[in-house]
C-alpha cells in the first residue's frame, strides 16, 4: 500500500459531524428613527469637537515655533 492511498485510507474513516443548527433572534431590536433634533445636537457635539481640535492644533504650532526659534538660538551659541 502507498503512502496516498495510506492517507486516502484514514480521511475516509473520519466521520462527519453534523453541523449544529444557529439560532436566528426572532425579534430585531427596533433602532429610534434620528429626529432632527437629535441630528442637530450631534452636530453641534462634533462642531465643538472640532473647535477643541482646531484650537489645540494653534496652540502646538505656537509651541513649535518657540522650540525652532529656540534651537535656532542655541546652535548660533554652539558655533560662536
Amino acid at each position: 500500500m502507498g503512502i496516498i492511498s495510506k492517507i486516502k485510507e484514514k480521511l475516509g474513516k473520519k466521520k462527519e459531524e453534523p453541523l449544529e443548527e444557529l439560532q436566528i433572534p426572532e425579534e430585531v431590536p427596533k433602532l429610534e428613527p434620528a429626529t432632527l433634533e437629535n441630528m442637530k445636537a450631534k452636530m453641534d457635539l462634533i462642531l465643538t469637537q472640532m473647535e477643541s481640535l482646531r484650537i489645540q492644533n494653534e496652540t502646538l504650532n505656537e509651541r513649535l515655533k518657540i522650540i525652532e526659534k529656540l534651537l535656532v538660538e542655541i546652535k548660533k551659541l554652539a558655533t560662536s
